[in-house]
């Protein structure tokens, strides 16, 4: 017989929707939470995940679902269910407590709060029996119902306790002290991630290894300002190893989330948009600065995934797909050896053994699922160019024969901030080398968001699914769609999203700017048990290093001061963490070297749109000029120095000015790169 479903059968988020006929009385976070707990007298079980978590979906197969724990939970406890990617000022405030009770943090994160929200305990995944070195879930439970109704104000004393010090953290993070000499800390920055660095694997550390695109991102602008060329094939290297392993995706292209071991070979199958949109502006800029071909294609894989398999209707992009698909991980993407045999002509079989990894044995087993002989494919070497096309003709055929297996989930909600990700992807492509093509989808995910994740006061909606919004307002959403926007302009040239960034950057101090503390607030509610701000950059880079970088670029193209200074007070705010711990930080050491590198600026101007300013645009993306800033002068200009500019051009024409003083301007598109080059100097 069906169950009846809970609570969350009426919200919105595909998260809570998959625990919807859990027997567990599951609520959604509001008000409602605090008022049944307190009128029952009984403490809150928060767990928080997201659809695309693994262990989520193992920890709910195993007790959510469980009618004697679920009995257990619903009789001693408020249990509410979060979805991290929609809340993640709420999942901040509770990591950060588990993470101090703990020692580490992850999802599914299981905390227990007094009725007034107050953390007491936690952990992430708990097994239903003893298990992992960890305690079984309904001992747990158990004992810590037994805690609140025999030592109540004792287990009351020590949430408030851990709340004063979650509050602490959020009104300190970031210790605050001005920077001085910025070039020591960026070179000492970059020396110190550099020696992280894995020489056979490329990336930092071990495994597990994420991408994190902004610390390759740093290093990769910063073997320019230092002409390295020892950084520069630390990127290149990174670049490589990921595009070759077993973390992209080599039959239907896209990246997935992590690999568990050090070499790149076997991911964890879950892939994110907020990756693939943050490795496709970096593919974009290292094939710039090499001058290889291919990056380019590595661009151009993460575009056909993103178009295909996340792109929903009117043009916004899904946030993610499972890793799971029939209840096993990375069931959709392996492969057993005699079924790539069986698909592929006699030559293409022969290719593949040379160039993919492929055995009798596999390299991947669901812990799970422990059958053997599956395959992630990734390559053991370059493909030549005949070779790259017999592997295509063999890729097609795995994509089709994949294409009949079950799909792993897809979660289409579509997030504000992880849409401007993409919308600066695929910006960054078109300026760096791409065609039109690039922006013109960049202008089809911001249409979108305009459309569908702008209220009437031009401020943004944080979750839309279905045509359903959320009221949530948070910094990580106006800080990446202003650099989206700046990012977007200097593609494209159009003035409307340089426009709509001053626009966005005003809203974003009013609503997140601490006047007395330095640094923005991570969200503009004031209800929640403390009010964070974020210093970390991970996976995704945090609000504040996202901003601080957005308003400095938008300050040296409007000339406003007001954005420049904004920049200053959040890096200065981050400026312990960037001295002491930069490894964590590398985004914000982005902004500190956009704010004190020589402000440099191309400006095109004349008759628009026209094929000789396009020319010239195209031209300045051959170029890897990282340190200059590309705008086109137009009456509607928010600076008064660009708009005089627009007069004295009848023609195309393009004006390079480095600090106080413009080059002579240029016509061509061989005059431009010369002068792009010039002075740029050798690579040591």
């Amino acid at each position: 017989m069906a169950r009846t479903p809970n609570a969350l059968a009426n919200e919105v988020s595909p998260y809570l929707l998959q625990h919807a006929h859990n027997p567990v009385a599951w609520m959604a976070w509001g008000p409602a939470v605090w008022e049944k707990a307190k009128a029952e007298n009984k403490p809150v079980f928060l767990s928080i995940g997201y659809s695309t978590c693994h262990w989520c979906h193992v920890m709910e197969r195993e007790s959510f679902e469980d009618e004697k724990t679920a009995e257990l939970l619903n009789r001693e406890f408020v249990p509410v269910k979060v979805d991290r990617e929609e809340r993640p000022d709420v999942d901040r405030i509770y990591m950060t407590a588990v993470q101090a009770m703990t020692g580490q943090g992850g999802w599914p994160l299981s905390a227990w709060l007094t009725p007034e929200g107050k953390p007491f305990y936690g952990g992430t995944y708990f097994p239903p029996h003893g298990a992992y070195g960890r305690p079984g879930f309904s001992d747990v439970l158990k004992q810590i119902s037994s805690a609140w109704k025999e030592r109540k104000g004792e287990v009351e004393g020590w949430a408030e306790e851990l709340s004063a010090r979650i509050r602490a953290v959020g009104e300190s993070a970031g210790s605050p002290g001005e920077i001085q000499e910025a070039e020591k800390v960026l070179r000492t920055a970059a020396d110190e991630l550099a020696a992280e660095y894995d020489r056979k694997n490329g990336g930092f550390g071990g495994a597990p290894k994420f991408p994190r695109p902004s610390q390759p991102l740093f290093l990769l602008r910063r073997s320019f300002a230092e002409k390295s060329e020892r950084l520069l094939e630390i990127v290149r290297h990174t670049g490589r190893a990921m595009a070759a392993g077993g973390i992209y995706d080599q039959v239907g292209d896209g990246f997935h989330r992590y690999a568990v071991d050090g070499g790149w070979a076997v991911p964890h199958f879950e892939k994110m948009l907020y990756d693939n949109a943050q490795l496709m502006g970096l593919y974009a800029e290292l094939g710039a600065a090499t001058g290889e071909r291919w990056p380019g294609k590595v661009v151009a894989g993460i575009d056909r995934y993103l178009q295909r398999d996340l792109r929903l209707e009117g043009g916004g992009l899904a946030s993610a797909e499972d890793a799971d698909s029939e209840g096993v991980e990375g069931k959709f993407y392996v492969w057993k050896l005699a079924e790539v045999k069986s698909l592929a002509t006699e030559g293409e079989w022969r290719v593949a053994q040379e160039v993919w990894v492929l055995s009798e044995e596999g390299n991947f087993m669901d812990p799970h699922h422990p059958e053997r002989g599956w395959n992630v494919l990734a390559r053991k070497r370059i493909p030549s160019a005949e070779e790259e096309k017999v592997l295509n003709s063999l890729r097609a055929k795995l994509d089709k024969a994949r294409a009949e297996r079950v799909r792993p989930g897809k979660d289409d909600k579509v997030l504000c901030s992880w849409n401007a990700l993409a919308i600066s992807g695929y910006a960054r492509a078109m300026r760096w080398g791409g065609d039109g093509a690039y922006g013109k989808k960049a202008g089809e995910i911001l249409a979108f968001v305009e459309r569908e994740m702008t209220r009437p006061d031009g401020s943004l909606i944080h979750r839309w699914r279905l045509g359903k919004k959320d009221e949530v307002q948070l910094l990580e959403d106006y800080a990446t769609m202003v650099q989206a926007l700046v990012d977007l302009h200097q593609a494209t040239l159009e003035i409307h999203p340089l426009l709509r960034a001053v626009e966005l950057a005003e809203k974003m101090l009013q609503l997140f700017a601490d006047r007395e503390g330095g640094g923005l607030w991570a969200t503009a509610d004031r209800t929640l048990l403390a009010r964070m701000k974020d210093d970390y950059d991970g996976a995704e880079p945090s609000g504040n290093a996202t901003a601080a970088l957005a308003l400095a670029e938008l300050g040296r193209l409007t000339d406003d001061p007001r954005w420049g200074d904004a920049s200053r007070r959040v890096l200065d705010w981050l400026g312990e963490r960037m001295r002491r711990l930069p490894q964590a930080v590398p985004h914000a050491l982005l902004g500190l070297q956009r704010l004190h590198e020589p402000p440099a600026r191309l400006v095109l101007a004349g008759p628009w749109p026209s094929q000789e300013l396009e020319s010239l645009r195209q031209a300045a993306g051959r170029v890897y000029r990282p340190d200059v800033l590309m705008t086109r002068a137009d009456g509607k200009h928010p600076s008064e120095f660009v708009r005089s500019l627009a007069g004295q051009a009848q023609a195309a024409t393009a004006f390079l000015c480095e600090g106080d003083a413009c080059r002579r301007p240029v016509g061509l598109s061989e005059e431009l790169i010369r002068e792009l080059k010039s002075g740029v100097g050798d690579q040591d």
